[in-house]
């Protein structure tokens, strides 16, 4: 706030502008008007929601995404390209109750050459049992790519995640789930990694099995 001394036209009173003249005790003052702030629009709200949704889920897979993505960074981080994906594809739902298709999520993207999945079996005491077969050998599709996966149970909100469960020559994998998700439903993912780990495959979703 300045105080304003009088000039030709006298003390200025009222709004001019974002100024505002006004007298106290016989002074004449000029001060700005207060800046007004406009909340978040529905629109901003409902993005935030779906962000949070979508970081909150990814996060605990940090480590396997910066491999999973890490040809795509470009001038972002792995994370950012796997939570846009996610934010476009895998989002369902109306605000508030967003959710995610599980079907649409994928945890790496790359060149090397998915197995087709032959067999997939939850044994006794939560054992997960998963064959594939491979095509022909080729740079793209080597005897030596290790196999991971990612198991979530939504009824526990937890990720179980195993990294070079087997190399991709065996055909197959078993798993031991921890024994707290007999009885859950659990959704399953594959993908393989090179030796070097520079390269890998899309990940493939192994469907929704009771465990």
């Amino acid at each position: 706030m300045a105080r304003y001394k009088n000039g030709i036209n006298g003390a200025i009173s009222g709004k001019i502008g974002n100024v505002v003249g006004a007298t106290c005790r016989g002074i004449a003052y000029l001060r700005s008007l207060p800046e007004t702030t406009k909340g978040p629009t529905q629109k901003q709200i409902n993005q935030r929601l779906k962000f949070a949704l979508v970081m909150g889920w990814l996060k605990p897979l940090l480590n396997i995404i910066n491999i999973g993505y890490q040809i795509l960074t470009g001038d972002k981080t792995p994370m950012n390209r796997a939570v846009s994906y996610h934010l476009r594809e895998a989002v369902t739902g109306d605000a508030p109750d967003y959710g995610l298709d599980f079907k649409k999520a994928i945890f790496s993207r790359g060149e090397l050459l998915a197995s087709w999945i032959l067999e997939v079996l939850c044994l006794v005491n939560a054992v997960l049992r998963i064959k594939w077969g491979n095509g022909p050998a080729s740079v793209f599709s080597n005897d030596s790519d290790k196999a991971s996966f990612i198991i979530y149970n939504p009824a526990k909100e937890a990720f179980v995640t195993f990294t070079n469960a087997a190399a991709r020559a065996d055909r197959h994998a078993v798993l031991q789930l921890p024994e707290d998700f007999a009885g859950d439903v659990v959704h399953a993912w594959q993908h393989f990694v090179n030796v070097e780990g520079n390269a890998v495959s899309t990940s493939v979703y192994l469907g929704a099995l009771m465990v």
